[in-house]
């Protein structure tokens, strides 16, 4: 069994059947182990509750609403939330990323929300499925740090 957990760009390509990377997330989806675990951290349902009350057409806000309460009410989608593990998580996170990149403080909490992503997958010992490229340095500087990217297969 293995823990995935989905980060909010994966998220908008699943719901966005037109977006280019749609197809290549639903199949790997469609080839995970039925005991595997899928689900989201709580910092992406922030991230997407704002996302989906931006959305000026409203009918497109809709769908998309419609799409983040299925998640929230979804049985076989897990919620991954903050915990006190994490803590040190974030702070190792985000003191190798400043050390590796040069990045001063002040920069480097603009990535706050990153780093607690990344914290809640260490704690979890998941894997994060994501695109973007703040996950990819940490999992260079970080080896314990687990990704995939399931756009570049």
């Amino acid at each position: 069994m293995k823990k995935y957990i989905l980060d909010t760009d994966i998220i908008s390509y699943l719901w966005d059947d037109k977006s280019l990377y749609h197809s290549k997330i639903v199949k790997h989806l469609n080839n995970l182990n039925d005991n595997d675990i899928v689900g989201i951290s709580v910092i992406s349902i922030y991230e997407l509750t704002y996302g989906v009350d931006s959305f000026r057409d409203e009918k497109l806000k809709n769908v998309f609403r419609y799409a983040l309460e299925s998640i929230k009410n979804d049985n076989d989608f897990q919620i991954f939330a903050l915990n006190h593990n994490g803590a040190d998580f974030f702070s190792h996170l985000k003191t190798i990323y400043k050390k590796n990149t040069g990045i001063t403080a002040k920069d480097a909490k603009k990535n706050d929300l990153d780093f607690m992503i990344a914290s809640i997958v260490m704690s979890e010992d998941a894997i994060l499925i994501s695109n973007d490229k703040i996950f990819e340095k940490l999992n260079q500087i970080e080896p314990n740090f687990k990704l995939e990217n399931w756009i570049k297969f």
